[in-house]
């Protein structure tokens, strides 16, 4: 469908100290991507605490990514979840406030079988008045396998998939399958230059909001055939990755963002450990390390 294409962020939330979204730091921080090459905003994912959040906070992210876009770049918001009827209200609201995309996981939790969710995505994709993406995250939902995806890759308003499975043999066959009108996104950092040379229409991930000036170089190098550029910049972001990951889901990858100079990680709604909040305190400086690491071998001013 050519909604979306190019370099997406995963947008993190942050948060003030009374536990509200702190609206403020959050459109600095799309500013911030925009300014820097990314091609869209991804509200509502994973990383930004989409299923912690009730509607109203992941309404008004919608309408902060959409104050911060100023009609720039399009906007992708998540609106997975549990309750059909939520799903629709987001779906709904995304409409109304002019956002150009929806994402969707299958639902999690109730183990559906494989003909129940085929009737779940064809009943939602003709009932949202925005282009539909499917979600493929095994990490957290449902793990969907290429006969699922090549068929509802044919459905009527399915736009394309973000394939999150890291699975690189999935990829290439869901690349090989997919109509030419069917976007595929990846949503691993680490295959993006693969992906991309198989096919891919972009990525959405976190490391595109934490580093869009390397995510987004990523994407031109591999359209200007520079493989080498990219494989280095992207091989230089593996240990930024690894760094997010090893702090509890999703406040590693905050840690970064703070340590760029943004409000995030100060606090979360989530619950944490003594453990965990005193291994923030003591990473802190390795992610400004990491970080400085990472610039002087991309030689690209962070």
């Amino acid at each position: 469908m050519g909604i979306l294409k190019g370099t997406l962020p995963a947008l993190l939330t942050p948060y003030s100290n009374d536990g509200m979204i702190n609206e403020k730091e959050f459109i600095c921080y799309c500013e911030f991507g925009i300014d820097k090459g990314l091609d869209g905003l991804f509200c509502n994912g994973s990383v930004g605490d989409s299923q912690a959040l009730n509607i109203k906070d992941q309404i008004r992210l919608m309408k902060l990514s959409k104050d911060a876009s100023k009609g720039r770049v399009p906007i992708i918001t998540g609106i997975t979840s549990n309750i059909y009827q939520d799903t629709m209200i987001l779906a709904d609201e995304a409409y109304k406030i002019g956002l150009d995309a929806l994402l969707v996981a299958m639902p999690y939790y109730y183990k559906f079988d494989e003909e129940t969710l085929l009737e779940y995505v064809k009943n939602l994709a003709l009932k949202v008045k925005l282009p539909l993406y499917i979600y493929n995250i095994p990490l957290f939902a449902p793990a969907l396998n290429l006969n699922f995806i090549e068929k509802i890759s044919k459905f009527k308003n399915i736009a394309g998939i973000k394939d999150s499975s890291g699975d690189a043999l999935l990829l290439n066959h869901i690349l090989d399958i997919a109509p030419r009108n069917f976007d595929v996104f990846v949503g691993r950092e680490e295959i993006y230059t693969e992906a991309l040379f198989l096919g891919a229409k972009g990525s959405m991930t976190s490391i595109g909001g934490i580093f869009p000036e390397l995510m987004s170089e990523i994407y031109h190098a591999m359209n200007e055939k520079k493989y080498e550029r990219a494989l280095l910049i992207q091989k230089s972001l593996l240990k930024a990755i690894r760094f997010g990951m090893s702090i509890s889901f999703p406040i590693g990858f905050a840690l970064l963002l703070k340590a760029r100079g943004f409000e995030f990680a100060n606090t979360t709604i989530h619950p944490l450990s003594s453990l965990t909040k005193e291994k923030l305190d003591k990473c802190f400086d390795k992610a400004k390390e990491l970080i400085k690491t990472i610039e002087q071998e991309v030689n690209i001013k962070l």
